[in-house]
């Protein structure tokens, strides 16, 4: 699990299109920021670095190859061939 904090100016309107876009993929759930979160931070696999990470294979990546990623890892974890 991870916590990404973002801020954003609420009255802007393109800025509510792009928040509602980004949890209407279901890969994020929007969490009340005054609520505690439920996290063993005594758990040392928390600050472990992972193998596998992004930045291990290429310093940067254009928003286009983030999203390319992105839909490969999910039709391989879900077995989709054809979709998206």
């Amino acid at each position: 699990m991870c916590t990404i904090t973002l801020t954003y100016n609420e009255h802007d309107r393109e800025a509510n299109e792009k928040l509602a876009a980004l949890l209407a993929t279901g890969l994020f759930k929007q969490h009340d920021a005054n609520q505690e979160l439920d996290i063993d931070y005594s758990d040392q696999s928390l600050y472990e670095d992972d193998p596998n990470s992004l930045a291990d294979e290429k310093d940067s990546y254009t928003p286009e190859e983030l999203r390319a990623l992105l839909i490969s890892d999910l039709k391989t974890a879900y077995g989709v061939n054809d979709a998206i």
